[in-house]
């Protein structure tokens, strides 16, 4: 099979959140399993609706996929946007062009599925804190693209 490209601009908006420890919690997907993709550990967030903001997106995906209410003033500045290219097993290429992400500083929280949507309940394989060290040195996939190493640059000390 031929590969495409198919270009989409699927800005995110998501939400690191990071402990007393320095651990950051982060939500272990396969997405939509008809797609190929392999399981990788991602930061709370998604899409930003037609109409939304960054902010506005971030404190919604924070709540749907974790049960955490925050304010857009909690949110604070972006921390950092990054880009990268999904590869669909299908031979398709999703670009998501730009993922921006704010840094929270949480004491902890339990997990709610509460709000989650029918695909979120198939597709999140587990939730949990990791340290830093122990992330980079798993080899575990990790996104958005190019956080293990923000992550290496701004947490491990």
């Amino acid at each position: 099979m031929t590969d495409k490209i198919l270009v989409k601009d699927r800005p995110t908006a998501r939400v690191l959140l990071v402990n007393d420890a320095d651990q950051v919690f982060l939500i272990n997907t396969h997405f939509d399993p008809e797609l190929g993709l392999e399981p990788r550990w991602l930061t709370p967030g998604g899409g930003i609706d037609d109409g939304e903001t960054i902010p506005e997106a971030a404190v919604r995906e924070l709540l749907e996929e974790t049960g955490l209410m925050v304010t857009e003033e909690q949110l604070g500045e972006l921390w950092w946007q990054t880009s990268g290219r999904w590869d669909w097993a299908d031979g398709v290429h999703y670009q998501t062009y730009t993922d921006n992400l704010y840094l929270l500083r949480i004491t902890d929280f339990e997990l709610s599925n509460e709000l989650w949507t029918p695909e979120e309940h198939r597709d999140i394989l587990e939730a949990r804190w990791w340290s830093v060290s122990e992330l980079i040195a798993s080899g575990e996939r990790v996104g958005p693209h190019g956080l293990a190493e923000q992550l290496r640059l701004h947490l491990v000390s």
